[in-house]
């Protein structure tokens, strides 16, 4: 009972969204269940054959969960950055830029990289495909969105990428009409694939008519975990780690 209740306290840690919350459609699964129910599940095999006959495309993902295990930042920023009685309590530090200067400061350097994020990459890099980055945390006070920082550098060598991908800070906030905070941002880069663990990712890939999928979270993470394949998107297998 003990090991439940640390388990729940852990993964209500990180909750950061900026869109309006839709109902899930399908019966889904989470990735702490001991069974995984049948999604529409996809391999990075499947997707590159999926894209046989179209040339180089624009593909995003998001940092949080997708490429990066990151909580322990998260779970850092509740010990040292929280703000004394704010609304949002022990989450109180995403609402703290000296948190987020703090995180860009780090450069993600601790983060580990995924495996699953790593085959991704190597996959769109050998079609050609064209790369973005796109984030739901805010940036240092100091930088200029969409440009060279100690994250991207950070990002450049844990994927061995051949260019340095500039990184786009939603900082949670809707811009251009949208209903999501990466939508803009997906559209403004013309991508035709964005790959995401929130429910967010997947709804901001729907306001914009282009596919989404589903990266897992990792059982561990400090974010709270979402039903993979609740909207019926497809979810990438064994990309919890």
């Amino acid at each position: 009972m003990k090991k439940l209740l640390l388990l729940t306290a852990l993964m209500s840690i990180t909750t950061f969204a900026a869109g309006p919350k839709v109902p899930y459609t399908h019966e889904g699964f989470y990735t702490t269940e001991n069974v995984q129910k049948a999604v529409h599940f996809v391999s990075v095999e499947q997707i590159e054959k999926s894209l046989e006959g179209q040339g180089p495309i624009n593909v995003s993902f998001d940092i949080d969960d997708t490429l990066l295990h990151s909580s322990g930042y998260f779970r850092y920023g509740i010990d040292y950055f929280q703000i004394p009685n704010h609304p949002r309590g022990r989450n109180s530090y995403l609402d703290n830029q000296k948190y987020w200067d703090y995180l860009a400061e780090m450069g993600d350097e601790h983060s580990i990289p995924k495996i699953s994020a790593q085959k991704l990459i190597d996959m769109h890099l050998k079609r050609g495909d064209r790369i973005f980055f796109i984030t739901g945390r805010t940036k240092h006070s100091k930088d200029k969105n969409y440009s060279s920082t100690k994250t991207s550098k950070t990002l450049k060598r844990f994927f061995n990428l051949p260019y340095e991908v500039y990184i786009e800070y939603a900082g949670e906030k809707q811009v251009g009409g949208y209903k999501y905070d990466k939508s803009f941002y997906i559209k403004k880069h013309n991508v035709s694939i964005h790959y995401g663990d929130s429910d967010d990712d997947i709804l901001a890939a729907r306001e914009l008519n282009i596919r989404g999928i589903r990266v897992q979270r990792a059982y561990n993470s400090t974010n709270p975990q979402k039903l993979n394949g609740g909207y019926g998107e497809e979810v990438l297998i064994n990309s919890a780690w």
